[in-house]
């Protein structure tokens, strides 16, 4: 008997969008939101991703290198 296991779906497009938005920034850096989905909304206006799914994803990235995070993107 064969048997599928469910795999849930990553978006690639997305995290490759986030990773790229990171990839000038080293450990110990310090990303700003702000900055973040500003460079994310530049490569790919046509994201469908909500700022708060978007600024998850660069607060796991960000944390997973060491950076820091200032959630400055909602004083806008």
């Amino acid at each position: 008997m064969n048997v599928v296991q469910s795999v849930p779906v990553i978006d690639v497009t997305t995290q490759n969008l986030v990773s790229s938005a990171l990839f000038r920034f080293r450990a110990g850096d310090t990303v700003s939101t702000r900055a973040a989905l500003d460079a994310i909304r530049r490569m790919d206006p046509t994201c469908v991703d909500s700022d708060d799914d978007l600024v998850e994803l660069v607060v796991m990235a960000a944390i997973g290198k060491t950076m820091a995070v200032v959630f400055d993107h909602r004083s806008r």
